[in-house]
């Protein structure tokens, strides 16, 4: 007889093409809507009308069917509407790709490792993973950390969860505020295809975001470590046969760190610095009788008026006033940072463009999911026409009246429950962002916050619902493998990081829920 095949959850690819091709049949029953402004800026939707050339409003269009030309043109169309999110994409896989060539990022783990103790050190070692999760997503690579962290918690007079902690933790929180992640926030921004979006709308909630969930993480994870110094029997794992991997612990497995690595570090953390000086609100901050906009950006054109040849000669003219920055600026600041770290390394022409493309090709899976879900969006319609408005009206109907703090805190629980059945940002951004993001739009269109808050508020809900589920309980392949490499059995784990996690859940929930409220968004 032969053995029935286990079910495996398909790959984000392959569900988001189901999801299209469901899409397209849902087109040929539901008919599409529009949405025009009355004189006064109100917004009116038009259920079951449709836009003519002219822009007129026909009503009674009924449906716009799909056929199999507009499925698999979906995706091409998709890929040309997201190409600025793709293309950041490849470039920042490919800066990560050459900073971990030149063994820069592994080199500063080890001089953490060698100057810092006790809780100082675990402080600092979580800040540091979780500015890596919350600025690339980093996730994939933490299990070579945790070969070389794991011995080192046992030698302090730790336990191996303390390690497995300080990388995993401060990779959930990172990735629940995802502040400038373009894996997360930037696809969620790409899916729900509101020019009014980018990376930096919102940031400042993400911050305030960020700092509490790091605080509540190293709190909690401090508080177990320090117990289990002072009574190793209070360990959740004490009298269980674990890996402490001190047999196969070598302290000279991390490289020096050298003046070169040293100066590609101050690279990865000026890029990132600039990045996020670029994506703030400026023009949002008072400043005397201005706003900082015109503050910060003086220097452009003071150099413009005073200096022209040297403006000519760095492009100041050309370049992206700081609070305007959205996809290529990011994208510019990881290619020229990727120059900068080959050229402190010595790098030949060969070893960077290999690094460089193949730090760009372990990630092009991702810039075809981002396709795919542009297509779905595309088949959907915008937020002011198509079958996307119809969703919007039906549920705009039910959703009335709701206040923005319990559309937040249900927003945080669809997301939650969402990511046991979806796994992958992208995959499940693709397939809620234009349903839920053009509810958000009309939803809070005159509220304070606005409709592009209202779609900012969402895209936080989502990193932090999806992330708590997806990244800190979901048995997924890197957070198993450790496990399995330390025989910590998995329901283990769920019993005492649910401790953790859902304060991190409780206070992320609480600063969305407040931030419309204090003005963060």
């Amino acid at each position: 007889m032969s053995k029935k095949k286990k079910f495996q959850m398909p790959g984000s690819m392959v569900l988001l093409f189901f999801v299209l091709i469901f899409v397209a049949m849902l087109t040929w029953f539901i008919p599409v809507s529009v949405v025009t402004r009355s004189e006064t800026g109100e917004r009116i939707v038009h259920y079951n009308a449709s836009f003519d050339a002219d822009g007129n409003v026909v009503e009674g269009t009924g449906t716009q069917p799909a056929g199999l030309w507009d499925v698999f043109m979906a995706p091409i169309k998709g890929f040309a509407k997201g190409a600025d999110v793709s293309a950041s994409i490849l470039v920042s896989g490919a800066f990560l790709a050459i900073i971990n060539y030149v063994g820069a990022m592994d080199a500063g783990v080890g001089a953490l490792l060698k100057r810092y103790n006790g809780k100082k050190l675990l402080a600092i070692l979580m800040l540091m993973f979780a500015l890596m999760s919350t600025v690339y997503g980093a996730w994939e690579e933490f299990p070579a950390y945790a070969l070389v962290l794991i011995p080192l918690c046992i030698k302090a007079g730790y336990d191996v969860l303390t390690g497995f902690y300080v990388l995993f933790v401060a990779a959930v929180v990172g990735n629940m505020a995802s502040v400038v992640n373009p894996y997360s926030t930037g696809v969620a921004v790409s899916a729900i295809n509101n020019p009014e979006l980018s990376l930096g709308t919102g940031i400042l909630m993400r911050v305030v975001l960020f700092i509490v969930l790091y605080a509540v993480g190293t709190v909690l994870v401090i508080r177990y470590a320090e117990k289990v110094k002072k009574d190793p029997t209070s360990s959740v794992v004490y009298g269980m046969d674990v890996n402490d991997l001190m047999a196969d612990h070598n302290e000279k497995e991390l490289p020096e760190l050298t003046a070169r690595r040293k100066w590609s570090l101050a690279v990865f953390a000026i890029m990132v610095l600039i990045i996020i000086i670029g994506y703030i609100p400026w023009s949002a901050i008072p400043c005397g009788g201005q706003t900082m906009y015109e503050v910060v950006n003086y220097p452009q054109i003071w150099l413009n008026e005073h200096i022209p040849v040297l403006a000519d000669l760095l492009g100041v003219n050309s370049f992206t006033w700081w609070g305007d920055w959205y996809f290529d600026e990011f994208t510019y600041m990881m290619l020229i940072g990727s120059v900068i770290v080959a050229m402190i390394n010595r790098l030949s022409l060969q070893e960077f463009a290999r690094e460089f493309i193949g730090g760009a090709r372990g990630l092009v899976s991702i810039t075809l999911v981002v396709s795919v879900s542009r297509g779905i969006t595309l088949l959907m319609g915008s937020g002011t026409s198509g079958m996307s408005v119809t969703f919007v009206y039906w549920i705009r109907n039910m959703l009335s009246g709701v206040p923005v703090w319990l559309f937040a805190i249900a927003a945080v629980a669809t997301y939650c429950v969402s990511a046991l059945f979806i796994q992958g940002t992208s995959s499940t951004a693709g397939i809620t962002m234009p349903i839920l993001g053009a509810v958000a739009f009309t939803l809070f269109a005159d509220s304070r916050i606005g409709s592009a808050g209202g779609q900012t508020l969402l895209i936080s809900c989502f990193t932090l619902g999806l992330n708590f589920t997806a990244s800190g309980l979901y048995p997924e392949a890197t957070k198993m493998g450790v496990l399995e490499l330390l025989n910590i059995p998995y329901p283990t784990y769920i019993r005492h990081v649910i401790r953790i996690l859902l304060p991190l859940l409780l206070a992320g929930t609480t600063v969305l829920v407040v931030s419309p409220y204090i003005g963060l968004i």
